[in-house]
């Protein structure tokens, strides 16, 4: 009977060492996945973007958004069903608090954010609110 009550205290013993073990490795995996979005964030953004956002007198706004290291960006926008409905511009971005695009179209000076998401921005207002209704998916262009 003692030999069972020393296993029982061996096996106790043994999934506590296990339990500070799978802590201990939870916390590095969150520290991990911090350091891995903040990365995401700051430098990984660079890319072309695709996807239609909503329009109110056309099918959609087939819309391309490259986003340059230099800090300039391209952005092709084809409003679908519309002649003569394409639009090309050139211009420079900023990027604030680490995670909202902020382009400038150099004619008028008219300033348009994109929420950079993973993998993703998603058009928003200039203190990087986005659309979370139903029809948020729309909002989105996804990175090729």
């Amino acid at each position: 009977m003692n030999v069972k009550f020393l296993l029982m205290g061996a096996l106790v013993v043994a999934l506590a060492g296990c339990k500070g073990s799978a802590t201990k490795n939870s916390t590095q995996a969150k520290t991990t996945e911090t350091a891995t979005e903040v990365v995401t964030k700051s430098n990984d953004f660079y890319g072309t973007y695709e996807g239609t956002l909503p329009c109110a007198d056309c099918e959609g706004i087939k819309t391309t958004l490259t986003v340059n290291a230099d800090s300039t960006y391209y952005i092709k926008s084809e409003y679908l069903g519309v002649k003569d409905g394409i639009f090309e511009t050139n211009g420079v971005y900023h990027l604030l608090n680490g995670d909202l695009l902020e382009l400038i179209t150099p004619s008028s000076g008219k300033k348009t954010y994109y929420k950079i998401l993973e993998n993703s921005v998603m058009l928003s207002d200039e203190k990087g609110t986005i659309n979370e209704g139903e029809l948020a998916e729309y909002y989105v262009l996804k990175k090729n």
